[in-house]
């Protein structure tokens, strides 16, 4: 199993049972919602190795209206709520993080997504979300 990709400015990696997700710059300008998808779709596939595990996918190196046509893309897509345990948004202000947080309100509660503005409260809900989903049952 590979724990790191590169995909244009997209680098995906597995440390802990997380798969993280960075973007290197607002690469977004020429991508459309397929493309997005397809990206993670391959990124997640290729490093699950057919677990199920959340993702921390940072936000914080990108514009704020970036962060937000993301957050769009990955919050409402079927496909890649399917490969993965949680969706976790990392973002850089309170602001977009309650922005970001009214809009998910009106997401699929079955689709919802967790956003934070601090990585460790991100790392705890994945472990939290690990420990839940992947504890035997007795």
């Amino acid at each position: 199993m590979r724990n790191e990709i590169q995909f244009d400015d997209i680098k995906f990696w597995v440390d802990q049972h997380i798969i993280y997700c960075k973007f290197n710059g607002d690469f977004i300008k020429n991508y459309q919602k397929t493309d997005i998808e397809e990206l993670f779709y391959n990124g997640i596939s290729i490093l699950s190795n057919r677990r199920y595990m959340p993702i921390i996918i940072n936000l914080e190196q990108i514009s704020d209206s970036n962060s937000i046509k993301i957050f769009k893309f990955l919050s409402k897509s079927v496909l890649i709520q399917s490969l993965i345990l949680t969706k976790i948004f990392l973002v850089r202000s309170t602001g977009l993080k309650v922005l970001l947080a009214l809009y998910n309100i009106t997401v699929d509660p079955a689709l919802s997504s967790k956003i934070c503005n601090d990585f460790n409260v991100a790392i705890k809900h994945c472990n939290k979300d690990n420990i839940v989903f992947n504890t035997p049952l007795s």
